[in-house]
């Protein structure tokens, strides 16, 4: 599952995992997660429609904005990635 994404599609991932504070249910704006990403937006947000289409985020309209929120996939391959982290340490 992990093995399917590249660098910027894990950092994405894991930068929207961060902004949920790690909650499958919360729904975060796409400028609380993507500011991160300043110098290669273009790149990242073809990074975020390819997470989406391969089903680990899904968008969710909410007022005026489009929010987006992990999937079942998504949050377990955010688990995946802070264990990874925590044994490097």
């Amino acid at each position: 599952m992990i093995d399917e994404l590249n660098q910027l599609e894990l950092a994405v991932l894991a930068s929207i995992c961060t902004a949920a504070g790690g909650s499958k249910s919360a729904h975060v704006p796409e400028q609380y997660f993507m500011k991160k990403f300043q110098k290669q937006m273009k790149m990242a947000n073809r990074a975020l429609h390819r997470l989406i289409s391969l089903g680990y985020v899904a968008k969710h309209p909410t007022g005026g904005e489009m929010t987006y929120e992990l999937t079942q996939s998504g949050f377990e391959v955010c688990k995946a990635i802070r264990d990874q982290l925590r044994n490097l340490k």
